[in-house]
């Protein structure tokens, strides 16, 4: 039995992403002025805002630890 890649060869996204890399009269080659990928124009701020969401739950964490030695040092006399 054959795989689907054996059978149908590589997939057709792939296929084209290399035509276009390999295509002569691709649209950057012309322009004398490349534009800056999108990632540095446009930079995303999901590292922000998974480190303030890692300190959070970490601060929550200290607080509810403090807060039980809390009440089993008070309550527990």
């Amino acid at each position: 039995m054959m795989s689907r890649v054996e059978k149908f060869g590589s997939s057709r996204g792939k296929r084209q992403h290399v035509q276009a890399a390999v295509q002569p009269g691709n649209a950057t080659d012309t322009n004398a002025e490349a534009l800056p990928p999108r990632r540095k124009v446009h930079p995303s701020s999901v590292q922000k805002v998974t480190k303030w969401y890692y300190n959070l739950l970490f601060l929550l964490f200290v607080c509810l630890v403090a807060g039980l030695f809390y009440y089993g040092l008070r309550f527990t006399e």
